[in-house]
């Protein structure tokens, strides 16, 4: 009986092993796929020269790489022509304003805010102040996103001369973070990535003309001069866009 019950004890503990290594080696090649993904798309979507982030300062930090998958999202509804990223405009309170990631379309200029957190979100619209959450020992407070998204709408209907009406301003938050506990009107569009998605894809098809398509294309050639890329890069672009706005008239 001692003989049996140690053969199926080390038969259990193989067994355990076996399936560990399989997990392992299953994580492995996903992280793999993730990151060849992530590298490829790095240089197919334009995002490296409209940043200017080498790839390991995207992908090392947490910010900069949530803005990337923001980017590459939008990029799917709009295009790569009528997306820009990392756009410094004039500011009220600071010199300037950086914002994350921005979209031109005849339905409004779409104006986002990406937030790469995990954990349950803690705030309101009036809180100078939101919380982060894991735990009860950790607890991380940052700037109310809703104020400085405003910052960033403000920016751009100074700079661009549009109505607030035009713009559309929309907090992201990471698909890990749980916005259950936010107290905020609808108006004010804090979604996960998924609901930004489906946000943007119903006001599309839904929302009311506000931009016409000369408007859109002046829009996106005065803030290109805003963005943080080469010269070079930049008159690449601003024929792009032209290119593209002449195919849909």
């Amino acid at each position: 009986m001692a003989r049996r019950r140690k053969k199926n004890d080390t038969r259990e503990v193989l067994a355990i092993l076996v399936i560990s290594i399989i997990k392992l080696v299953l994580g492995l090649i996903y992280r793999i796929i993730i990151f060849s993904f992530d590298l490829i798309t790095f240089y197919t979507t334009d995002y490296k020269e409209k940043s200017g982030n080498n790839f390991f300062k995207m992908y090392f930090d947490k910010g900069n790489y949530g803005e990337f998958i923001l980017y590459r999202k939008v990029i799917r509804i709009f295009g790569k022509k009528l997306v820009l990223t990392n756009i410094y405009l004039d500011n009220v309170n600071t010199d300037l304003t950086e914002i994350d990631v921005l979209a031109v379309s005849e339905k409004g200029i779409y104006v986002f805010e990406m937030k790469n957190y995990s954990g349950y979100i803690y705030g309101s619209e009036k809180d100078k102040q939101w919380t982060q959450v894991f735990n009860k020992w950790s607890k991380y407070k940052f700037y109310n996103p809703l104020r400085q998204n405003y910052a960033h709408c403000k920016a751009v209907e100074n700079y661009l001369g549009v109505s607030k009406e035009d713009i559309i301003p929309i907090t992201v938050f990471s698909n890990n973070s749980k916005l259950s506990k936010i107290n905020i009107g609808v108006s004010h569009n804090v979604f996960q990535y998924r609901n930004a998605m489906k946000f943007v894809k119903n006001n599309e098809r839904k929302g009311n003309n506000l931009i016409s398509v000369h408007s859109k294309e002046k829009y996106l050639i005065d803030l290109l001069k805003k963005c943080n890329m080469s010269e070079e890069v930049k008159l690449k672009h601003i024929e792009d866009v032209k290119e593209l706005i002449n195919q849909n008239t």
